[in-house]
């Protein structure tokens, strides 16, 4: 049996948690450190003038998280579904090879999940920029990092998350499937 697939339940919470921290935008443009970027994040192939209808960015969202969801499939034990959404809200935007890396994911390999939690603060630079200095204009980061950390933790469930970065929240029939995995 394979562990920790994106079943559709987290890919639901991910697509709401990690597309709403990404924000959407059917253009390409350069994010703050100059990778061209659209729609929900997406960096790979994308290049200056090209524009995306919401159903591809939706698209291509689901096909990367489930892309980002590999470092985390490889984790022997099943992770309780928190943190397996906030792991995979890393992996997704610190990318792979940074995420497997990690002490963050050694800790998920030991299911040390408080210890993991608590390494989520840490990845607060962008582009060599310390992003806890506000005039780095690139806080941000360390807002997400603090609500993905309470989510990781269980001080938040997916609902509170989206409330905390303004986004509407999900069916409540999905958050009280991710909290009956707990």
């Amino acid at each position: 049996m394979r562990f920790n697939k994106l079943t559709c339940v987290l890919l639901a919470g991910a697509v709401a948690v990690t597309g709403g921290f990404e924000g959407y935008r059917h253009y390409a443009y350069q994010d703050p450190i100059g990778v061209w970027t659209a729609c929900f994040g997406e960096t790979a192939g994308i290049k200056p003038g090209d524009t995306f209808t919401r159903e591809q960015c939706e698209s291509m969202l689901s096909s990367s998280l489930d892309q980002h969801n590999a470092p985390i499939a490889q984790i022997p034990q099943q992770l309780p579904p928190r943190v397996h959404l906030a792991s995979l809200d890393m992996a997704y935007n610190i990318g792979t090879g940074a995420f497997s890396q990690s002490t963050m994911y050694r800790y998920l390999l030991n299911a040390d999940y408080e210890s993991a939690c608590n390494q989520i603060p840490r990845w607060r630079f962008a582009g060599g920029r310390d992003c806890a200095i506000k005039s780095n204009n690139c806080y941000g980061i360390v807002n997400r990092r603090a609500v993905v950390q309470q989510l990781c933790l269980g001080d938040i469930d997916v609902n509170e998350a989206l409330a905390k970065i303004g986004q509407m929240p999900i069916d409540a029939k999905i958050v009280e499937q991710l909290d009956d995995h707990q």
